[in-house]
């Protein structure tokens, strides 16, 4: 076959391909375009041969496919380019550009031949992908989520960058340790559970959903609460459905646990508070019908009574109900004056308050009023104002910076042995005391009453 016979070949192959076919001299002039290149953009052979061809490019790709095609004719080596060209309607579209050298025996480069092949649409597919990795990113930083990967068949975990800032640990990229070292970091009593929901959402007849809380321990010694959820991946491995990955995202709920805590307290709190209101009540009505001469001085004073309850309750409302630091100061002997004010009986001198000058800051008024309210709600229920010979003497004194307080009941019904239990009110009290207000509490369950001693730091009562 001679060199004619060559060229007509190529020539009819060139002319039947969907890429654009072109050849260029050893200088890097073309000197031929097939038809395709011709319908493309519009133009003539004569407007495309030598550097013609250039007019087509994007002016903002110009400059660089130049510089790339110089390079290659220069090195002798393949070229291949990315880069825009202008279609017949004036619209510019992505092509690879790849062209390889034809030697003579001699090793001299006697011709270059080249084609263009549209990648546009992958182009746009490729930058859509990006665009949604970008979003998807975005969307994981906003809500502050890490992303990682179970190998089930390696047990092996992959943390993004994110989950290792989540957990304290300074990475860049993905960070990749074995499952049993990952659950190294999780606290000792959720361990298990993470393991058994691992292996449950992985189980063959699972729907693959994971969800979980647990608590990690960081490298600092701090606790920290965890929301881990997402999906195992299941394969058809010979007739038999297994996992093989279970992958997820994972956030630091810490700050939320932690209001939701404080919600079931409080929700628990308010319940305990309106049983003893209707207690509360319910003995105010009758120790009033004892000593009212009829109906109408019943009503009377029990209507008296009620409102001072009302005005009472408004000093120990939730701590969550009310801003830090949003009311005024308020004397000691004022706040047990209202808390008690509900329990004195007309005419009877069975509540004695003593005690020096001392201020309770806004701070810490609802926490010392919730105490005194609990003792006095249980006084009236079972102690010393459950009846009318019992008699109530709240004393207080300042030693070493300190507020010395007892509460001291007489005359109720007898106490055989303290009780075999601690109610709520009683531990909400304790926690109030010596979480809240930095001091102590103690009770003695004595035969004729109940005594109860609080030491109270001066700095944290005021604060």
């Amino acid at each position: 076959m001679d060199f004619k016979d060559t060229e007509t070949q190529y020539a009819v192959l060139a002319e039947s391909l969907p890429q654009l076919v072109w050849s260029a001299r050893p200088d890097g002039s073309v000197d031929y375009a097939n038809r395709r290149w011709r319908e493309y953009t519009g133009r003539s052979s004569e407007q495309i041969l030598g550097n013609g061809w250039q007019e087509s490019i994007h002016p903002d790709d110009l400059a660089q496919t130049r510089d790339h095609w110089q390079r290659s004719l220069d090195a002798g080596q393949a070229y291949e380019w990315e880069h825009r060209i202008r279609n017949a309607t004036g619209d510019h579209q992505w092509f690879l550009s790849r062209a390889i050298p034809i030697q003579d025996l001699t090793g001299k480069i006697t011709r270059w031949f080249g084609t263009s092949t549209n990648i546009d649409e992958q182009k746009k597919a490729d930058e859509a992908v990006r665009m949604l990795e970008s979003q998807y990113r975005l969307a994981l930083e906003a809500a502050n989520l890490g992303t990682w990967q179970i190998d089930l068949n390696n047990n092996q975990i992959t943390w993004d960058e994110e989950s290792c800032a989540l957990y304290h640990i300074p990475h860049n990229g993905l960070y990749s340790l074995s499952l049993d070292e990952a659950l190294n970091i999780i606290h000792p009593e959720d361990r298990e559970d993470v393991r058994t929901r691992i292996a449950a959402a992985a189980a063959p007849g699972s729907d693959g959903k994971y969800d979980n809380r647990y608590r990690a321990q960081l490298p600092d010694g701090s606790l920290r609460w965890f929301r881990s959820h997402g999906r195992a991946l299941h394969v058809n491995d010979g007739g038999t459905r297994r996992a093989i990955s279970l992958y997820g995202v994972i956030s630091d709920i810490t700050e939320r646990h932690t209001l939701e805590e404080a919600q079931k307290l409080l929700t628990r709190e308010l319940n305990h508070r309106v049983k003893n209101l209707f207690a509360i009540a319910n003995g105010m009505v009758s120790m009033t019908a004892r000593t009212a001469k009829d109906t109408k001085e019943m009503a009377t004073a029990l209507r008296g009574r009620l409102s001072a309850l009302s005005r009472a309750h408004e000093l120990v409302q939730p701590a969550s109900a009310t801003e830090p630091g949003s009311g005024t100061d308020v004397e000691l002997s004022r706040l047990i004056e209202a808390v008690l004010e509900p329990y004195r009986q007309s005419g009877q001198n069975r509540i004695a308050i003593e005690g020096p000058s001392v201020a309770v800051g806004s701070n810490t008024t609802t926490s010392l009023a919730l105490v005194l309210h609990e003792l006095a709600t249980n006084a009236a229920k079972y102690g010393c104002l459950s009846c009318a010979e019992g008699e109530l003497t709240i004393h207080w004194t300042l030693r070493e910076e300190n507020v010395d307080l007892l509460w001291t009941e007489s005359g109720g019904p007898p106490i055989a042995a303290p009780p075999s239990f601690e109610g709520f009110g009683t531990q909400l009290s304790q926690r109030s005391i010596a979480g809240q207000l930095g001091g102590t509490l103690e009770r003695e369950w004595r035969p004729d009453g109940l005594r109860v001693h609080m030491v109270i730091p001066v700095n944290r009562l005021s604060a």
